[in-house]
């Protein structure tokens, strides 16, 4: 799944093409991916049509387009989604499932192999409203996300490990399962530690890789994973430490890096560096 660097990415990349663009056509042939009040496409369509994207914003794994008319459309990318913006007389391809087309001959595509993606079309209300984006965590790059705040929301969380603990999107949003244990490597933290076992000294540690991880990883365009690209169909060039190397030896100490099930999440980490 599309983690905050990836989301990020393509939201930089969206924000560039789209801003200031009138959708004159919509089509959508898997209506499943329309969730929200608006479900029927024809509704959609007649909606969205000759409606000017004002900007593109993100919250946490979520894309957020404002219209001009004072709607909303929240994405998200889910498992498998893909999000172009493509000439519109290029071939469709595989999995389409919603196009917007621009006055300008672009057309953004939402593509989706497992149909698992949602796109909402939703008043600013309902957009505050949302029950997601309502108990989501601090944004790990606004001011107010600190050491401190990272170790209340894990001592909320005491017993369950530490690694899930990343994965709650009500801890810090946007940290997914790469990045929680990329990040876990470089503060040298076990993925099995209990979140309320860190001290002051760690939790502070981990606080900082997780920016960091997060920060290097979205310069890097995001890490290619399964079919992740981005808004010009770029493939991300971040190369994770132990995520996905299990068996490989650790970049530090030359152990192999141990694969174990976190709540049914495949997690990598080096049993010599990380305790």
């Amino acid at each position: 799944m599309p983690e905050l660097p990836e989301v990020e990415t393509l939201r930089r990349g969206l924000e560039r093409r789209l801003t200031g663009r009138v959708v004159t056509r919509v089509r959508v042939p898997v209506p499943k991916m329309l969730k929200g009040r608006v479900v029927d496409p024809e509704a959609f369509a007649a909606a969205l049509g000759g409606r000017r994207i004002e900007s593109v914003g993100r919250r946490g794994k979520h894309l957020i387009f404002r219209l001009d008319c004072g709607y909303y459309l929240l994405l998200h990318l889910k498992m498998r989604g893909q999000l172009l913006v493509v000439p519109r007389d290029l071939e469709e391809g595989k999995y389409l499932a919603v196009a917007l087309e621009m006055e300008d001959g672009s057309e953004l595509r939402f593509h989706d192999m497992w149909t698992w993606g949602e796109l909402r079309l939703m008043t600013e209300a309902e957009l505050a409203a949302h029950p997601s984006l309502k108990a989501m965590g601090l944004e790990p790059f606004s001011d107010e996300w600190t050491p401190q705040a990272l170790q209340r929301s894990l001592s909320r969380r005491a017993r369950t490990s530490v690694k899930a603990a990343l994965l709650d999107q009500t801890v810090v949003a946007g940290v997914g399962n790469i990045y929680a244990d990329e990040s876990l490597f470089r503060a040298g933290i076990g993925p099995l530690r209990p979140a309320g076992s860190l001290t002051d000294v760690e939790a502070s540690r981990l606080h900082r890789e997780i920016r960091c991880v997060l920060a290097e990883a979205t310069g890097d365009g995001g890490t290619t994973s399964d079919n992740y690209v981005d808004a010009d169909g770029r493939t991300g060039r971040y190369a994770p430490r132990v995520y996905e190397r299990a068996g490989q030896p650790c970049v530090r100490c030359g152990t192999p890096l141990t694969r174990i099930k976190v709540t049914g999440r495949g997690t990598v980490y080096c049993p010599s560096c990380q305790s």
